[in-house]
C-alpha cells in the first residue's frame, strides 16, 4: 500500500499552460493523506515516478523513447490528432483541465498500489501543517453533483478564485447573504429551489443583481436558454462542462491580472 508518498512528475515538451496546470495540482494535492504530486525541477528523469510526454513534440518524443530503452516508468502521453497504439500507456487529450488531469495521475497511482511493483520512495511523515493560499476573487457553485462541484472547484482554484460550493438554491442563497461573489454557477434543476428562482433572487438583489451567473444545465434547448436569459443568466454552460469553455465565460465576465497571468 502506498501512504503518504511523493509521486515525481517529470515533462516532456509540455506547453507553458500545461505545465502550470500541473503545477496548480501538485499545489492542490499537496497534504493529501493519500500522498501529493511534486514537478520534477531539472532535466533529470531517471529518478522520476511519471512521465508526462508531448508526442505530438519529435525532440520530446526522441528523448522519451531514448530513456525507456533503459527504464520505463509509467507514462502518460499527450496527443491531438493520433492515439498512440503501444501497449500500457495512458493518454490524455488536448485542451484539458486540472479535473481530468488529477483523475488521470490518480489512477496511475491506484494502478502502481495495486501492482507488484516497489515504489523507490519511503513514504513521508505527514507533518500537521496548514497549507495557506490567497486567492484574488471568489465564485460560488451552486450543483448537487459532487463531480461537477469537484471539476469546478478544482479549476477554480487554478484560476485563482476562493470557490465556495452549495448542494441546493436554499443553501446558495444563504451563502449569497453573507458573502460578495465575482461570478456564480448555478445549476439549472436543484432540490427545493429551482437554479431558475435562485437566480430571479439573485437579480432582485441590489448586491448582487449585477454579479454574472452561468448557468449550469445538462439541456441545450432553446427554450431553456430563453428562460435562463428572462430570470437575468449571463450564459449557459452545459454539463459535463467543458473545459476551454468554462474558460472562456470566465474570460468574458471576470478581468482580474492575477488570473490572466495563469491563462
Amino acid at each position: 500500500m502506498i501512504a503518504g508518498n511523493v509521486v515525481t512528475i517529470g515533462t516532456l515538451g509540455l506547453t507553458t499552460t500545461e505545465e502550470n496546470i500541473l503545477k496548480s495540482i501538485s499545489n492542490i494535492s499537496r497534504g493529501r493523506a493519500s500522498g501529493w504530486y511534486t514537478v520534477s525541477k531539472d532535466s533529470e528523469l531517471s529518478d522520476c515516478d511519471i512521465i508526462i510526454v508531448n508526442v505530438d513534440d519529435i525532440n520530446a518524443t526522441i528523448k522519451w523513447r531514448t530513456l525507456a530503452v533503459k527504464q520505463r516508468p509509467p507514462v502518460m502521453v499527450l496527443y491531438t490528432r493520433e492515439i498512440p497504439t503501444e501497449s500500457g500507456l495512458h493518454y490524455l487529450l488536448r485542451p484539458f483541465g486540472p479535473t481530468r488531469l488529477l483523475a488521470l495521475l490518480d489512477g496511475i497511482v491506484a494502478e502502481l498500489r495495486d501492482s507488484a511493483e516497489v515504489w523507490k520512495k519511503p513514504a513521508l511523515v505527514q507533518q500537521n501543517t496548514a497549507i495557506h493560499r490567497s486567492y484574488s476573487q471568489r465564485a460560488l457553485v451552486v450543483d448537487d453533483s459532487p463531480t461537477v462541484c469537484k471539476q469546478l472547484e478544482l479549476e477554480l482554484k487554478n484560476l485563482n478564485f476562493h470557490p465556495d460550493i452549495a448542494e441546493t438554491g436554499e443553501q446558495g442563497l444563504s451563502l449569497l447573504s453573507r458573502n460578495v461573489y465575482d461570478i456564480i454557477f448555478l445549476d439549472l434543476l436543484l432540490p427545493g429551489t429551482d437554479g431558475y428562482q435562485v437566480c430571479k433572487e439573485i437579480r432582485k438583489n441590489p448586491k448582487t443583481k449585477t454579479t454574472p451567473v452561468i448557468m449550469l444545465t445538462s439541456k441545450s434547448s432553446a427554450f431553456d436558454r430563453v428562460r435562463g436569459s428572462l430570470v437575468g443568466c449571463d450564459a449557459y454552460l452545459t454539463k459535463p462542462v467543458d473545459y476551454t469553455a468554462f474558460r472562456k465565460e470566465i474570460s468574458k465576465h471576470v478581468k482580474t491580472d492575477a488570473r490572466r497571468a495563469t491563462i
